[in-house]
């Protein structure tokens, strides 16, 4: 039998502030033995990100479809099995965590795709603290209450937020309708017959972002989603993208991730 892909972060943990214990963060991915567990309970609470695949939650005998994005909250004794809807296996981030007294937050909600990246970038640098367990310190700890900060705050606000005006709309569309390679901001212009500097003045007044900013996220979320769930190799990707020169692609990728396309793939991987 294959080894079973279950890269436990951290668990036996000692986070504490008045009321709230963090147990355990765990990257977990689906496996047949985790889909054959049926209906349990937990007698701690649970936040579950999901941060690729896709499934059905069965809450209590609510069913709650989960995507890429979404967050859930488990109180302890709360009945829940997960159904994956694809053939690829979902990786969930889960947090165990213990109360005083039950939380407020939403039950659910979608983390938008800025925070994710985000998360996805506090995840390959707690993976780095993993790496060496003897040395895990304030700035795991650290890392772990930033991942959670992000998440109660999305459950509190009631989810994605809208950050997506008309414009910025059109600007997604046409980079949807044209691809990515080739594609820089002057030309995603053209194709909407008005001045970069008119477009990204319009995009300021809607949402504060640029034509620039949208590219470079629509084009990071892309390579994420390659190096998880592909096993194209980096320059196959960088092509893919838009980015013919690996090395400036590989320092692209560190700017806006801190770390190198192969370590963030390992990383988000659960490899070591």
């Amino acid at each position: 039998m294959p080894k079973e892909f279950q890269p436990i972060l951290l668990e036996n943990l000692q986070i504490r502030w008045s009321g709230f214990r963090i147990r355990r963060v765990a990257l977990n991915q689906h496996m047949p033995r985790v889909e054959r567990l049926g209906e349990h309970v937990h007698r701690h609470s649970q936040i579950l990100l999901y941060l690729r695949g896709s499934g059905t939650q069965h809450l209590a005998g609510t069913a709650v479809p989960v995507a890429r994005g979404s967050v859930l909250v488990i109180p302890p004794g709360r009945r829940h099995r997960f159904e994956k809807s694809r053939t690829v296996r979902p990786i969930c981030l889960v947090m165990d965590f213990e109360t005083k007294e039950a939380v407020t937050w939403r039950t659910e909600s979608v983390l938008g795709p800025r925070d994710l990246s985000l998360v996805e970038r506090l995840l390959v640098d707690l993976h780095e603290c993993h790496r060496k367990p003897d040395d895990f310190s304030i700035q795991g700890a650290a890392l772990i209450l930033q991942i959670l900060a992000l998440l109660h705050r999305t459950l509190a606000e009631g989810g994605l937020r809208q950050e997506r005006g008309p414009v910025c709309v059109s600007v997604e569309k046409t980079i949807a309708r044209e691809g990515l390679p080739g594609l820089t901001p002057g030309a995603i212009a053209a194709r909407l017959g008005r001045s970069l500097d008119h477009l990204n003045r319009q995009l300021r007044a809607e949402s504060d972002a640029t034509v620039g900013t949208i590219l470079n996220r629509i084009r990071l979320e892309r390579v994420g989603d390659l190096l998880r769930t592909t096993t194209l190799s980096v320059s196959e990707i960088a092509s893919a993208v838009g980015m013919d020169d690996q090395n400036y692609f590989a320092r692209w990728f560190r700017k806006h991730t801190g770390q190198t396309p192969t370590h963030w793939r390992e990383a988000m991987r659960g490899k070591t």
